[in-house]
């Protein structure tokens, strides 16, 4: 296939869906990947309606179970000999600490252990392009979020805020080391924080992200320009050298976090690899 191949988490609603259609119409050959088959299909086909790209197609998995990660991975590389960009965008918040059928954290494993575990998986297909990109959906409230180790999944204390905004400073902590161990490959990594976007997992927040979300509604975006940063991030042919960095409204910025030493990645990196191991399919 000659067009550049898309692969996107969490691409059946809000913020995925619009990065999806968007990339479609530039000329990718878009893989949706969402939970539910029959909104997937869908989806799909109204891609190809409204874009006339007919190289779109999907994959089922929830990212809340491992095996269902892992056979995502396997039907893709099935079918697909090359990655040229890969979008974890998909993510989820909790109002209570739910263990996954693995035994983790919701959000912890669905906002960044799948991303961690996805992207490990998919590196080779990644390397057959002439330039791959990854692009990691993180979020500005990583400020917030605090890196314990003895703590990643609320073991000792759990809170909705803090759970969520640590899952997304492991992102962008994971995103970092991420580029800097891929620095002698053509593979780039990079996070994005779309912006404050009315999708119903905003407005459905509980707590504190209620008050925030509701503040922010009159200077919200759309799904359509929350998506503009991973677009851009996709397709710029001026980025395929850039890598490491954090992006907001397609703009670099500078990752502001105590958490980001050398020390807290490896070890982030260490621990994630280790779980990893653990539960790889034999």
């Amino acid at each position: 296939m000659d067009k550049p191949i898309c692969l996107i988490t969490g691409a059946t609603d809000g913020v995925g869906k619009a990065t999806a259609t968007e990339l479609a119409r530039k000329g990718f050959a878009v893989v949706l990947a969402g939970r539910n088959a029959a909104k997937a299909e869908a989806v799909t086909k109204h891609i190809v309606d409204t874009t006339g790209n007919r190289d779109v197609d999907y994959l089922i998995a929830d990212l809340g179970s491992l095996a269902q990660l892992y056979a995502l991975a396997d039907t893709f590389t099935q079918r697909y000999r090359r990655l040229d960009v890969l979008i974890n965008n998909a993510g989820v918040l909790m109002t209570q600490r739910v263990m996954t059928e693995d035994g983790y954290e919701t959000m912890f494993q669905v906002n960044y252990l799948s991303q961690f575990y996805l992207t490990q998986l998919l590196l080779d297909e990644l390397k057959n392009s002439p330039q791959g990109r990854i692009i990691n959906l993180c979020s500005s409230v990583y400020r917030m979020g605090k890196f314990d180790p003895h703590n990643l999944q609320g073991e000792q204390r759990f809170s909705t805020f803090g759970a969520y905004t640590a899952s997304k400073l492991l992102v962008l902590l994971f995103t970092i080391e991420l580029a800097n161990r891929l620095s002698a490959t053509h593979v780039t990594a990079n996070a994005v924080h779309p912006g404050v976007v009315r999708t119903q997992m905003m407005l459905g927040t509980p707590g504190i992200f209620s008050a925030i979300s509701y503040a922010a509604l009159p200077f919200s975006l759309s799904p359509h320009k929350g998506a503009a940063s991973s677009v851009f991030l996709a397709a710029a042919p001026e980025l395929a050298n850039v890598s490491g960095r954090y992006f907001s409204r397609a703009k670099t910025r500078e990752a502001k976090t105590t958490f980001n030493t050398p020390e807290n990645r490896n070890l982030l990196w260490s621990l994630s690899m280790t779980a990893m191991q653990r539960t790889l399919p034999t």
